[in-house]
């Protein structure tokens, strides 16, 4: 994802359909809002980078496909074909799966509001993203939007634009990793708007 400055900019991704996932059509606004070179987070760090002598980077990365396994074909992530069929495989592991998508949108406000610093990059992929909105999973994404759109959390989390879905960056088309970007930003903004996209 190309860096973006905050703006008061707080429209959000509005007519998508629930049963398709929103990963194009407003590329112009995307792309109005993420394309130029300002500063997005340190203006707002309580790390005075100058003083940094060493620094250790933690990213999580979120994932669940999605697949066709839904009433007569219909699209579904991997995580509601779990919670449906605990009884398959490793299926019962949904709700911890579940839990693990969430717990970070707890603890980190925890964190903060006990006084620490904590600092955290977030890579949730879009198919993620969406089966949050679709199921919907509104206890895990509120925790998300918090952070996301809580000026107070930015300086703590980095949401990393990443990618729709799974994609390998090297071994996928240089154009087609520019459509995974935009599909998750796409989602992205559809989910927490266009000031979370923007930083």
């Amino acid at each position: 994802m190309i860096a973006a400055a905050p703006s008061s900019n707080g429209y959000h991704i509005h007519g998508t359909r629930p049963d398709l996932p929103p990963i194009s059509g407003w590329e112009a606004e995307i792309a109005s809002v993420v394309q130029h070179d300002d500063l997005i987070f340190a203006p707002h760090s309580n790390i005075n980078l100058a003083n940094v002598k060493s620094g250790f980077a933690c990213a999580l990365h979120m994932h669940q496909p999605t697949i066709p396994a839904g009433h007569d074909g219909a699209l579904i992530s991997n995580l509601q074909h779990m919670f449906d069929n605990q009884h398959i495989g490793d299926n019962h592991n949904a709700p911890t799966f579940a839990w693990c998508y969430k717990r970070i949108g707890e603890f980190v406000p925890d964190l903060v509001g006990n006084g620490c610093n904590p600092r955290i990059m977030l890579d949730y992929s879009g198919n993620l993203l969406w089966d949050f909105q679709q199921t919907p999973r509104h206890d895990i994404l509120e925790p998300l939007k918090r952070m996301a759109c809580d000026p107070q959390y930015h300086p703590y989390v980095e949401w990393l634009g990443t990618m729709w879905s799974h994609a390998v960056a090297p071994s996928t088309p240089i154009p087609d990793l520019k459509l995974q970007i935009q599909a998750w930003q796409h989602q992205f903004a559809a989910l927490f708007g266009y000031d979370a996209l923007n930083g």
